[in-house]
């Protein structure tokens, strides 16, 4: 018998699995706003301009693919080399009012 040999990830099947895993932490509250506000590694802010709070992106990853957590579209995107993805997530942790009242708090 001949062992069957395992297919690698490509990198866009790889970037596809970090942000759905990241859009599901939020959808399905396996992950508290605090841990996740451990893990983010830059904010970037989407204000109106009157410079009052609309939305943010959160970097999650970075280096190899670079992950966001967009709460304007309500997706992950991630982005390596060529490849981008977005994966939906439906905000289940409060994670837009909690980015809200930071920013109010510059």
């Amino acid at each position: 018998m001949t062992a069957l040999k395992k297919k690698s990830e490509t990198c866009e099947e790889q970037l596809r699995r970090m942000c759905k895993a990241h859009a599901e932490e939020i959808t399905d509250k396996k992950i508290s706003i605090d841990d996740l506000m451990e893990s983010v590694l830059d904010i970037e802010w989407i204000t109106f301009n009157d410079h009052k709070y609309k939305a943010a992106r959160l970097l999650v990853a970075f280096g190899g693919p670079n992950v966001w957590i967009n709460t304007q579209d309500g997706t992950v995107d991630g982005y390596w080399g060529t490849d981008k993805v977005n994966w939906g997530f439906v905000d289940n942790i409060g994670l837009d009012d909690y980015l809200s009242e930071s920013h109010g708090c510059k």
